[in-house]
């Protein structure tokens, strides 16, 4: 036991006192953060560029809309939509397109939009510009037209378009959680975000921490240090040691993640202040808040999870000469895991589906397909204690495989074992 701890230390002091251990944990979270948090940033952000457009509104009607539904300026005071009136009889029509398609080559236009006079039955429009990628400007002008062919068909009618507008007003549907106690708790997404963002730790962790236990075997064993170690500890008990010790930098790494995530929720109002001058909504942001439940199944699932795949990979370190020939054979591993992250998709949105439920009891999809579902909805009691018994009796059993391989793999050399050798070495270990 005390071997055992030894080297549970080393792993870990030879780990955390590295400058890749430092720079990993305080530069990980902010680019996540910004990774988050800059593709929506960035859609608010708006160009101050004035831009010419060319309309051939072959209607009549819809540019005049166009123009107050676009009336939006600049700091500078200008117009960010300058519409310019293009007209031609119907036989002429392409050859105006080709003459305005020819001043957007050179500069002279940013785009035109041509309005059939069909759009009132077909409702297609067409946007003509070099550039077409900007999603939020294609949808504003998409919904000016909209608007604008939306109402002329009502005028047309005969209809009142202030009482059309009010009976077929849009209904904004609240989600509300209720969690425990009967409590409400309006969500706006931020349940989906969290699960996300706590899978993707455990699916990471799995993943990193994991390659680190079997590069740390692959080392020692081409270095031959292990040959020297072997002859004072048990090679289960440096297994072990590897997998606790590797286990307890990434623990200690999350939990300094946990510690500044948590100081960051107490002042999320402070911080999203800090933006509220560029971005209007910023000031209404709070960080989403998890639950102590969620937390300790977090924890639960990340240990198993990590003892689960940590053993994995030592048994493929073992098994192997080189860095480059484990990675021939770690792809069916690194699927093990990308396949109920995968899953996560579905789970989030069914937690209680019988798919769900099949997928969270299998043991090797488990640490991320029941804490996905534990995470969006608790599931029945029963089902978490059978998940986490099968769980931990996969563990077992795949600790004393791979410790038997590791017994034998560790010092053997040359030719990779084939599976009937591999059946050999947990027979006769």
């Amino acid at each position: 036991m005390n071997k055992m701890l030894t080297v549970t230390r080393r792993e870990y002091l030879s780990r955390v006192k590295t400058k890749g251990f430092i720079f990993g944990t305080i530069l990980t979270p902010l680019f996540l953060l910004a990774m988050m948090v800059l593709p929506q940033a960035l859609l608010f952000l708006k160009s101050d560029k004035s831009k010419q457009i060319a309309v051939i509104d072959q209607t009549g009607v819809i540019m005049d809309s166009l123009i107050v539904a676009l009336d939006e300026k600049n700091e500078a005071g200008q117009r960010l939509y300058n519409f310019i009136k293009r007209e031609a009889p119907p036989e002429e029509i392409e050859a105006l397109k080709t003459a305005l398609s020819a001043q957007i080559d050179k500069g002279e236009l940013d785009g035109y939009i041509f309005i059939p006079a069909s759009i009132y039955e077909d409702g297609r429009a067409d946007y003509y510009a070099k550039s077409v990628t900007n999603f939020r400007e294609n949808g504003r002008i998409a919904g000016a037209i909209g608007r604008a062919v939306k109402e002329n068909r009502i005028r047309q009618s005969g209809l009142n378009s202030d009482e059309v507008r009010q009976l077929t007003q849009r209904v904004n549907l609240r989600t509300i959680r209720l969690v425990e106690g009967g409590k409400e708790e309006e969500d706006f997404g931020r349940t989906r975000m969290l699960v996300w963002i706590l899978v993707a730790f455990i699916y990471f962790a799995v993943l990193y921490y994991g390659q680190i236990v079997m590069r740390s075997v692959i080392e020692e064993k081409s270095s031959r240090v292990i040959e020297s170690v072997i002859s004072s500890i048990k090679p289960f008990q440096l297994m072990a040691g590897k997998i606790f010790g590797v286990g307890a930098v990434g623990l200690t790494q999350y939990s300094i993640w946990a510690l500044a995530l948590g100081l960051l929720s107490f002042n999320s109002g402070k911080v999203a202040g800090l933006f509220s001058s560029r971005f209007s909504n910023a000031a209404q942001f709070t960080m989403p808040s998890v639950a102590p439940e969620t937390l300790i199944f977090f924890l639960v699932f990340f240990v198993t999870g990590y003892f689960l795949f940590g053993a994995l990979y030592a048994g493929l370190g073992a098994m192997v000469n080189s860095d480059e020939e484990a990675q021939q054979l770690v792809f069916p591993l690194v699927m093990l895991v990308i396949i109920p992250f995968l899953c996560t998709f579905f789970i989030i949105g069914n937690p209680n589906s019988r798919l769900s439920i099949i997928l969270s009891l299998i043991p090797l999809f488990a640490p991320i397909t029941m804490f996905a579902r534990i995470a969006v909805q608790m599931p029945p009691v029963w089902q978490v204690a059978v998940c986490l018994l099968l769980l931990v009796a996969t563990i077992l059993g795949v600790i004393w495989v791979v410790g038997r391989i590791y017994r034998v793999g560790v010092l053997m050399y040359g030719k990779r074992p084939s599976l009937p050798e591999l059946i050999k070495w947990i027979k006769y270990a």
